[in-house]
């Protein structure tokens, strides 16, 4: 069911020269600016950049991406024909993510790939205002389950609550994947070392489990006014040089600075003790959404 399975992608892959892979980089990069410019200045008058209708408009029999955040009139039934044909999961996981990020950017994505059960291929959820949106696709599911009378073909399931309460649920639908998710999915999976799935204005918390990230949001973070909705939870150890101790006065300092500026006290402390041993561990803020799972779908345990 998968016509590049059997094809062999990270050769195709290995074979384009350098520079044609930085060009397209570069133009992709370019595109992506324009398409998401124009999916931001649509949002900011109702419009919605795909149909060019209003975001909360439902025109029976033009479906479109916009029906996910559920415009009046839309019930579940006007799904059934529209998640009975491919319709691109990548674009639609871009799409999720874009809308979640211009509400709270990475706080309202959990990608966190530790997360993810042990018997799925990939789950993701989002938020976006009183709506939720997850994704899941077991291994199973990305090939197909052979035999079946429903699924047979490769595809995903999809959830939609509003309110915290399902409208649409994971089993309602098997939703195939167009061709260019099935060449994507395969390069992917070929090719790990030489192609990334990048997420232009879509990051989600799952940044926080590439390292090379992490020294980058460190120094980006400024305290936050609500815990609650706080994409990042940092906890540091700071150690006075051997033999010394933090006079009460210097913490007492940082403190007041870090209330005034909303720099972290970590930052604080190590521009007024240099020779201070500091380690800080970033962990998702309380306001990440909880990774909604498929009935039968267990995390896999933590090492």
């Amino acid at each position: 069911m998968n016509p590049y399975k059997d094809k062999d992608l990270r050769k195709f892959i290995e074979s384009i020269p350098q520079e044609e892979v930085d060009r397209q980089t570069c133009l992709q990069e370019e595109n992506n600016a324009r398409v998401y410019k124009e999916f931001t200045d649509g949002l900011k008058i109702n419009k919605c950049f795909l149909c060019g209708g209003q975001m909360n408009s439902f025109v029976e029999g033009r479906p479109c991406f916009h029906w996910f955040t559920y415009p009046t009139g839309i019930k579940k039934k006007h799904f059934e024909n529209y998640l009975k044909n491919p319709i691109g999961f990548f674009q639609l996981d871009s799409y999720f993510r874009w809308l979640a990020n211009t509400e709270k950017p990475i706080a309202n994505i959990n990608d966190l790939k530790d997360e993810t059960s042990s018997t799925s291929y990939l789950e993701t959820t989002y938020k976006y205002k009183n709506i939720e949106w997850a994704f899941s696709i077991g291994h199973t599911d990305k090939e197909g389950h052979p035999n079946a009378q429903v699924g047979s073909i490769p595809h995903y399931h999809f959830q939609m609550k509003i309110d915290d309460r399902i409208f649409l649920k994971f089993n309602d639908f098997h939703i195939p994947f167009s061709d260019s998710d099935l060449f994507t999915i395969t390069l992917l999976d070929q090719a790990p070392d030489k192609v990334k799935l990048g997420h232009s204005y879509g990051q989600g918390i799952g940044i926080l489990e590439d390292e090379e990230n992490l020294e980058i949001i460190d120094g980006a973070m400024k305290v936050a006014d609500d815990f609650e909705t706080a994409p990042f939870h940092t906890q540091s150890i700071i150690q006075a040089p051997e033999g010394q101790t933090i006079p009460t006065e210097l913490i007492e300092q940082a403190i007041e600075e870090s209330k005034r500026t909303k720099e972290p006290i970590r930052k604080i402390m190590k521009r007024l003790l240099p020779d201070a041993k500091i380690i800080t561990q970033i962990n998702p803020g309380e306001g990440v959404p909880k990774m909604t799972k498929r009935s039968g779908k267990k995390k896999k345990n933590a090492l």
